[in-house]
């Protein structure tokens, strides 16, 4: 009987020491498949940020930014929201007779103002149409001729809605250093994106070096 207890007292020592063995190596594994799954999600955030081209370097130069006749519409609040203004406006020049968008904005407020106070101007090119085309659709929506002007220019790679948010973090800083560099304040920031059915491969970046703020007069007085 002494032996049995002596072997049921060691089972029990044993069996103990093996749950004390689990209880410290559970937390252990917990973390190392924590900081896996940590390291696999960084991988993929910074393979999808280089694929969106974060880290390429942004090239300005100076030239001439064309005269470009747009039908607008309008959106104020924060840029994030810009896309339901952008699907407001599509229904708004089909209904006009546009058959395809080439796309522009015209940002008309510099960094730091408050998102509820952003101004926009949202888009599509008129200069290829014909007379009587502009005619029709002028009637129904808005105009403006946009004035040519020297411009800092840049542009970005377009892989997806992504690069609408990563290419501007990445060209006004640099857009800010040529600026501060002349003592340079722009009227405008103007971005163009290609046809809305089908994006250009580059989201365009200008602002013009020549014109006033007062050249956009009426933009800014249809908010």
């Amino acid at each position: 009987m002494e032996l049995t207890g002596a072997k049921k007292s060691s089972n029990a020592h044993g069996m103990v020491d093996e749950l004390s063995t689990l209880s410290t190596n559970c937390p252990m594994k917990a973390v190392k498949i924590l900081l896996t799954l940590i390291a696999a999600l960084a991988v993929v955030v910074l393979g999808f940020y280089t694929y969106l081209g974060g880290w390429s370097t942004v090239q300005v130069t100076r030239g001439e930014m064309p005269s470009m006749e747009i039908v607008y519409s309008l959106h104020r609040g924060a840029y994030k929201d810009l896309h339901k203004s952008w699907s407001r406006f599509k229904g708004e020049w089909e209904a006009a007779g546009l058959k395809e968008c080439d796309a522009l904005a015209v940002y008309l407020d510099p960094p730091g103002t408050p998102d509820e106070k952003l101004r926009s101007v949202i888009a599509c090119r008129v200069d290829s149409l014909s007379k009587e085309e502009k005619e029709k659709i002028k009637a129904k929506l808005p105009s403006f001729v946009i004035p040519r002007s020297a411009a800092l220019l840049s542009s970005f790679p377009y892989r997806n809605p992504a690069s609408y948010f990563v290419g501007p973090s990445k060209v006004y800083p640099a857009f800010q250093k040529e600026l501060t560099a002349d003592k340079i304040i722009p009227p405008v920031a103007i971005e163009t994106y290609g046809s809305m059915s089908k994006p250009a491969d580059q989201i365009g970046f200008a602002m013009p070096l020549e014109s006033k703020r007062t050249d956009y007069a009426k933009l800014m007085e249809a908010f």
